[in-house]
């Protein structure tokens, strides 16, 4: 190949995972002329290279097509080792991107995030909205409370009573401390 620029634009920095080696058949990967300068060019290694590693990012291997990789093998080079011909990729099919995982646990976390957010600015507005109201009182009807004036009906223990609309008598209430005295 004679270079491109990534899709990124710029050259790309170096993605080494110690999981992912130059070890077979087949292997993908990046093209460089040092260190952090990856563009657009990769290339299939035909054995293992393991003295690439950490100096080229591996991305893949072929999993398929391997009587095509021993085609492209047989291509005549040229002495700084191109092809004489074009060798032309028709098609490729990605069976497991490992990224794809990773990006959609990131895309659910996100969205968790900002419902997150969300619920929490609309409980922060409507508590807003409550202290506006007079809604930031500890009671739990700060209107009602407003409106009415709490009653007295005797005064000491029991003053705010009303034992008439509790369904006591005058009488039941005299005869049950004369119960309680004798």
């Amino acid at each position: 190949g004679k270079g491109g620029e990534s899709m990124w634009g710029d050259k790309f920095e170096d993605e080494f995972d110690s999981r992912l080696t130059h070890d077979g058949r087949g292997v993908l990967s990046m093209a460089n002329s040092g260190s952090n300068t990856n563009g657009s060019q990769f290339f299939i290694a035909f054995k293992s290279c393991h003295h690439l590693d950490n100096k080229h990012t591996v991305f893949g291997s072929v999993v398929g097509g391997l009587e095509t990789l021993k085609v492209i093998e047989k291509v005549e080079v040229d002495a700084q080792d191109r092809p004489k011909a074009d060798v032309t990729i028709l098609e490729t099919i990605v069976f497991v991107n490992p990224y794809e995982t990773d990006l959609v646990a990131h895309r659910e976390a996100e969205a968790e995030a900002a419902a997150e957010k969300a619920r929490a600015d609309a409980t922060r507005k409507r508590h807003e909205a409550e202290d506006r109201e007079g809604g930031a009182d500890w009671y739990t009807n700060p209107a009602a409370a407003a409106v009415s004036k709490t009653a007295v009906y005797r005064q000491g223990v029991g003053k705010y009573i009303n034992r008439e609309a509790a369904g006591e008598a005058k009488g039941d209430a005299a005869a049950g401390a004369a119960a309680k005295e004798g």
